[in-house]
């Protein structure tokens, strides 16, 4: 969150169309006092591209927002919007808008016959870990050991399933919606 903050933050500071006067301010006396973030390609973030024409006052901007997740490099969900602002007045032309999940899960399966330098070191690790825990031991580790392999067992803890791949799609026309689609796994 704190990325896609930053980035939407920086975007708005670097603002010169007539609309966004205001708000560009504002955001770059708040940038002094942030800490600036770049976390990677897999955490979320939003861009403007944008062409002016200064004597007429007009122009056009692209807004890019990705809303990232942590545990895979693709975007969780992305938008893309286009508005031309001119005599005062800003129009959305365009919008268009992608949310999937399971998308990793899908990748995933697709290359799960290839083996990675990843799954050998984690089979290597599971091994090893299998091999300290079989190990002699004092008996104070040995009780301590039963004692949070008990509490484990007694909270009930579950591994996260992975979810059935997903994608919903939009596209909107001067803020009006064209088309909304829903696609889910079943197809």
């Amino acid at each position: 969150v704190g990325g896609f903050v930053y980035t939407h933050m920086k975007s708005l500071a670097e603002s010169r169309m007539p609309v966004d006067q205001k708000i560009s301010k504002a955001c770059q006396k708040a940038l002094r006092l942030c800490k600036p973030f770049d976390l990677g390609i897999q955490y979320s973030h939003s861009r403007k591209l944008q062409a002016i024409d200064d004597s007429l006052e007009m122009g056009a901007s692209v807004d890019i927002q990705t809303v990232g997740d942590k545990r895979s490099v693709l975007p969780r969900a992305a938008t893309a919007r286009v508005n031309v602002q001119g005599l005062g007045f800003s129009l959305n032309l365009l919008e268009t808008g992608v949310r999937a999940t399971g998308v990793q899960t899908m990748v995933d399966s697709i290359y799960s016959s290839k083996k990675s330098v990843f799954d050998s070191l984690k089979k290597k690790s599971k091994h090893s870990s299998q091999e300290y825990r079989d190990s002699p031991r004092s008996e104070s580790s040995q009780r301590t050991l039963q004692n949070i392999e008990a509490e484990k067992s007694q909270l009930n803890i579950k591994s996260k399933s992975e979810e059935d791949p997903s994608a919903q799609i939009y596209l909107r026309r001067f803020g009006n919606e064209l088309t909304f689609q829903n696609i889910d796994s079943a197809l």
